[in-house]
């Protein structure tokens, strides 16, 4: 029995389903709906005030222990630094099912992390706890992204997935190189499938909502992919699935011939879209001009990428790699500072998240003295970077690393720890000054 004197505050997962309006179904469960539902109660669920806090006495004993076991208060007083309710904005959330990819593009920003052997997958099971999560805190608004590496794949869940999705009525988008056009006994997952034809027809009867195809410079690399890509693109056309072009600097020339072959193998045009993306030189790629990392303007790059950095505290999607890390930013794979899913729900995730380094250090915005303090006695081992977004995404990854330092070391990490520090992250971004400028831009799917 809890102690009736026992103070209780809010947490940010109670108080960010009082924003969404949320509170009516979350009430149904409670152990003593009649005494939850006095008036004393109601100003603590809608949180009005952050700092309000109610006696186990006032919210009844079954009460007080249900919501906390449900992650939905805490004891004591709120803590000093409490979360603005960072989600608030979060409108959909993007899956990497897999880093693994059959392709080897010179632009990937997956590439530092590609591993050899077997691929790794993100588990169904956590998709599926995931998601259950996510549509209760009202997070999938405009639904769910399916992304890898490449995830048309022998062992992929694409289609658990989609099938998790379908049963929660999400709509969701897929992401493919478009490796299986004009090819015959397609492995996906554990499914052996007839042909390119019959695995369009599965994904819409499985209720994929759009197929994303990327259009971007890796056909100089692999020229065959070009037939492949505009395969897929008329099946889909011909069988009424939405599909999307992720157009990444594309030659506007090369672009039109693909959709006037589209257009004349499927008989029209009308259920394409095209979403132009910038290039990003992080990953595998290397900058235009390659020269050695300016950090005395990185803050400053970083303040123009396309969110003006708000996407790190306030951002619109989520991001979960194939591990089950959680983070805000696109473009800094491998990251996971907002938490894991294999150890925590996403309510603790949500109510741990003002305590985030990265969060704190972008929404306070002191990237200046951060990077002069953590980056800049190291900046000889980094080429430059060039997109805000890159400058942006390297600050962040810093800052998480740098916290997992300074948790497995008990005093201030010293120069030689910073140093091997560094010479990590260079090779997971792909950012080494000694990498030379091979590469090209890194596209974005």
């Amino acid at each position: 029995m809890t102690d009736p004197f026992t103070s209780f505050h809010a947490t940010a997962a109670l108080r960010h389903l009082a924003q969404r309006r949320r509170l009516t179904s979350l009430l149904v469960p409670l152990p003593e709906p009649e005494h939850i539902l006095q008036e004393r109660w109601r100003p603590f669920a809608a949180a009005q005030a952050e700092a309000l806090t109610l006696s186990a006495g006032d919210l009844g004993d079954a009460n007080a222990q249900w919501l906390q076991a449900e992650e939905l208060i805490a004891p004591g007083a709120p803590p000093a630094v409490e979360a603005r309710l960072p989600f608030v904005f979060v409108r959909a959330i993007n899956l990497e099912l897999s880093y693994s990819c059959n392709l080897a593009c010179s632009h990937c920003l997956q590439t530092p992390l590609r591993t050899t052997g077997q691929p790794q997958w993100l588990n169904p099971d956590l998709v599926g706890s995931l998601l259950e999560q996510a549509v209760e805190l009202d997070l999938l608004g405009m639904g769910l992204n399916v992304t890898g590496g490449e995830t048309f794949a022998a062992g992929s869940p694409l289609l658990e997935v989609l099938e998790i999705a379908a049963g929660l009525e999400l709509p969701v988008r897929a992401n493919t190189n478009a490796w299986w056009g004009l090819q015959q006994n397609i492995r996906l997952g554990e499914r052996l499938i007839a042909d390119d034809e019959a695995l369009v027809a599965l994904l819409q009867h499985s209720g994929l909502g759009r197929l994303a195809l990327s259009l971007d410079d890796r056909y100089q690399q692999y020229p065959e992919l070009l037939e492949r890509l505009v395969r897929v693109a008329t099946l889909c056309e011909r069988q009424g699935l939405a599909y999307e072009f992720v157009a990444t600097d594309a030659d506007p020339e090369a672009f039109k011939v693909v959709l006037q072959r589209i257009a004349a193998g499927a008989g029209s045009l009308t259920h394409a879209r095209v979403t132009p993306m910038e290039m990003v030189d992080i990953g595998s790629a290397a900058p235009r001009q390659h020269q050695p990392l300016a950090s005395d303007g990185l803050a400053a790059l970083a303040r123009r990428s396309d969110c003006g950095t708000a996407g790190f505290h306030r951002p619109t999607y989520l991001h979960v790699n194939p591990e089950g890390g959680v983070r805000s930013c696109l473009y800094a794979p491998g990251a996971g500072w907002h938490g894991d899913l294999n150890r925590q729900s996403l309510r603790a995730i949500l109510n741990a998240a003002a305590r985030n380094p990265v969060l704190q250090l972008f929404e306070r915005g002191e990237l200046e003295s951060f990077v002069a303090r953590h980056l800049d006695p190291w900046r000889h081992l980094y080429r430059q970077v060039e997109h805000g977004c890159g400058a942006a995404a390297l600050i962040a990854r810093l800052a998480e690393r740098l916290t997992e330092l300074q948790a497995t070391d008990a005093d201030t990490p010293d120069a030689g720890a910073m140093e091997l520090l560094h010479h990590r992250l260079v090779q997971e971004m792909g950012l080494s000054a000694a990498q030379g400028a091979a590469g090209a831009a890194v596209a974005t799917t």
